[in-house]
């Protein structure tokens, strides 16, 4: 099934859920019958899929989901209008948060759609910030579900997210929501690197921002959890400092090479099993 087949199927069960009341019961029970739904033909994997991403939809937080503001794209408020453009074509976004004294003053958002309008009509280098939006502000720690809720009734695509002293943590979008339950989104405009790609029999490469649970469940097997949420924060806490690109780490019978460090952010890291013979006590 695609996505966009997954997401009309979502969209079924969320408007018949409206018309009937439905007995209480637990997220264990609802996978445990989705699962022998599934055994008994009654309904497709993708379909038993798609409902424990609905489950595990309502406890996400935005945190979880966030583009972090070391990976945003952002213009400032003295950019030109064709300054603006460039960078709206250059990174393939619609809508880039605008900032004043730095990336912490978030003072509005500018589409693309506007920045076209206002080339004809105000000219070239007339200021980009004339046409941003007002921006919306959200906690890290408000579950996506109800974010999701308010960008369907207040109709808005973007929102910043802030940390508990106000400071700008990232920025998610409505795009980053519905990815959380119908799967990844791939247009003809997105250049990014998948953010999971197997590279051999049991090895992957991951984008250090993937989450922890994520990348257990990809590899079949857990991996540490603690003050951190991906594999990046994973590295970061165990090694104690920013690693340099060749560096490994090994966790829980993984091998965990650095392959690519962007400033002090992790970017790309390769994952794959240790040799049982550098297992100790895997010796014959």
């Amino acid at each position: 099934m695609s996505a966009y087949g997954r997401f009309r199927s979502l969209r079924r069960l969320l408007r018949a859920s409206r018309r009937r009341e439905v007995p209480q019961v637990s997220e264990e029970e609802l996978l445990a019958m989705a699962e022998a739904a599934e055994a008994s033909d009654a309904i497709e994997p993708e379909e038993r899929e798609l409902i424990g991403q609905i489950i595990e939809f309502g406890d996400t937080v935005a945190r979880e989901v966030m583009v972090p503001r070391t990976d945003m794209v952002a213009m400032s408020n003295r950019h030109t209008v064709a300054e603006a453009i460039d960078i709206v074509i250059e990174h393939g976004y619609s809508r880039v948060p605008v900032y004043g004294q730095g990336i912490d003053d978030v003072v509005g958002v500018v589409h693309a759609k506007d920045l076209m309008r206002a080339e004809r009509e105000r000219g070239t280098d007339s200021a980009a910030v004339a046409v941003a939006r007002i921006p919306h502000f959200v906690p890290e720690t408000k579950r996506i579900s109800l974010l999701l809720r308010e960008m369907q009734a207040e109709k808005f695509h973007i929102a910043i997210v802030v940390d508990e002293y106000g400071g700008t943590a990232g920025v998610v979008t409505l795009e980053d929501l519905i990815e959380e339950l119908v799967g990844e989104i791939v247009d003809e405009f997105d250049v990014e690197e998948p953010m999971i790609e197997r590279v051999a029999p049991g090895t992957v490469r991951v984008n250090g921002r993937v989450p922890i649970d994520e990348l257990s469940e990809v590899l079949g097997a857990p991996l540490p959890n603690g003050d951190w949420d991906t594999v990046g924060g994973l590295i970061f806490n165990t090694l104690g400092h920013v690693p340099d690109e060749g560096e490994t780490l090994v966790v829980e019978g993984w091998e965990l090479l650095v392959e690519r460090i962007t400033g002090r952010r992790i970017a790309r890291v390769i994952v794959k099993p240790v040799p049982q013979s550098s297992v100790p006590g895997s010796g014959g």
